[in-house]
């Protein structure tokens, strides 16, 4: 499919510019044109064409950290601490069957892909079932198996979670240039070291990565303390193995010699301001991790801990907390915090799968905000309303590779009233299973 794409106006992150009355011409699933329409290529007969005259087109987000199939548990235990929420979460979550995992992945995929979202970094259960929906809607994804037997729906041991994601890895990494597989083993206070040196050891065998979660709570450091005399980033620098986490989940109570580490080792702090404020783990020193350089993305975390896929919403949390809690309204400006959405998540994908940038060559992955509504008039700066004014109904528009995959309400991959109906369905076979 050829694509013109013309907007009052284009908004390149990468460099912290807007131009106005662009166009972005799409042929096959790249962009051949990025820039004024005064300047652009010709648009021939053979061309789609969409018109935003109100519009501002921006690269795709990306939620850089979330538990897909999660959506279906969303609501079942809210106001709870971290630890409180896991023991009641990891109860209901072994009754999860294959058939659930994959309408709930159907579900998050819909509902990311009305908020502007192109592509996702998950770790969780029953990933070939979530390959599967990504496969089938067109959306991008790394995927990163969660290796733990906890709650488990699909494995009773590590060596049983571990096959299966082989076996996604064989079976999923590199599809349709869009669908990439890691390992997830879940966190240092959960799998022990010669599982984390095993999955390393894998990973670089095989050139991919692993996602994990680092320093969520203090629970979790103290725990780390106890058993190794260490915080849990100093000990897996010690374990040598922060080379192939490409992924760090969380990441809020940091030293500033822990910063140093990620940065050593190019780690990607995944930071959900939603989630983390709901279980009231903390607030991440956001504004240091980039003093320090270190590669800062922003993910929602999974909808039982956040109770959304929205990263439209986290855009205007991230860009607000800071202000707030360090009382210094300089901090987080709305380019830092777009970039941290966009271009800075592009690290978590291969080169060339996602560029974050909007410009020619790159990956058809955008997303089109129409600024035509009551809560964004009068437009005196286009870019401030991309993190102070907008929501997710402002949505116009989401092209992955493209393809347009949500488009003023519709789905043109995937049928919503067939999700929304099985999803309902899931959910009520996980509690009545659990609660019988």
């Amino acid at each position: 499919m050829d694509i013109a794409l013309d907007s009052r106006w284009i908004y390149y992150p990468h460099e912290n510019r807007i131009v106005e009355d662009g166009r972005i011409i799409i042929e096959g699933t790249e962009i051949i044109f990025s820039g004024k329409k005064t300047e652009s290529k010709a648009v021939t007969s053979g061309h789609d064409r969409y018109d935003y005259p109100l519009g501002i087109i921006v690269p795709g987000l990306v939620n850089a950290h979330t538990h897909l199939p999660e959506v279906l548990l969303r609501g079942l235990n809210d106001d709870r601490t971290l630890q409180e929420w896991l023991e009641y979460i990891w109860k209901y979550e072994p009754n999860m069957s294959a058939k659930d995992a994959y309408w709930g992945s159907m579900l998050g995929i819909a509902e990311m892909l009305a908020c502007g979202t192109i592509g996702f970094n998950d770790q969780y259960f029953y990933s070939s079932q979530m390959a599967k929906a990504v496969h089938e809607s067109g959306i991008k994804a790394v995927l990163s198996p969660s290796i733990f037997y906890d709650g488990n729906p699909e494995a009773n041991s590590m060596e049983e979670a571990f096959k299966h994601a082989i076996n996604t890895y064989n079976k999923w990494h590199g599809k349709d240039n869009r669908l990439w597989i890691g390992f997830g083993p879940h966190a240092p206070y959960t799998v022990d070291d010669e599982w984390f040196q095993r999955l390393a050891d894998e990973a670089r065998n095989r050139g991919t990565t692993l996602h994990t979660h680092f320093h969520e709570t203090e629970y979790e450091i103290e725990t780390s303390i106890k058993k190794v005399g260490k915080r849990p980033i100093e000990h897996m620098e010690e374990l040598g193995v922060l080379d192939v986490i490409r992924g760090a989940a969380h990441c809020i109570h940091l030293t500033s010699r822990e910063m140093k580490i990620l940065q050593k080792n190019q780690n990607s702090v995944l930071h959900c301001p939603k989630s983390n404020l709901k279980i009231g783990a903390g607030i991440a020193n956001i504004p240091e991790l980039i003093r320090s350089k270190v590669n800062v993305c922003l993910g929602t975390d999974g909808q039982a801990s956040n109770n959304k896929l929205d990263m439209i919403e986290e855009i205007a949390m991230e860009v607000l907390i800071h202000k707030g809690f360090q009382r210094d309204p300089t901090l987080m400006p709305s380019h830092e915090v777009i970039r941290m959405a966009t271009l800075n998540a592009s690290q978590l994908f291969p080169k060339r799968v996602y560029s974050g940038t909007l410009t020619e060559g790159t990956s058809a992955d955008l997303t089109i905000i129409n600024l035509d509504s009551i809560s964004t008039t009068p437009i005196i700066n286009p870019v401030s309303h991309l993190t102070y004014a907008i929501g997710r109904e402002n949505v116009g528009m989401t092209v992955v590779d493209g393809k347009i995959l949500y488009h003023e309400g519709t789905f043109p991959t995937i049928d919503s009233e067939q999700i929304k109906a099985q999803a309902r369905k899931a959910t009520k076979n996980i509690i009545e299973r659990t609660e019988k």
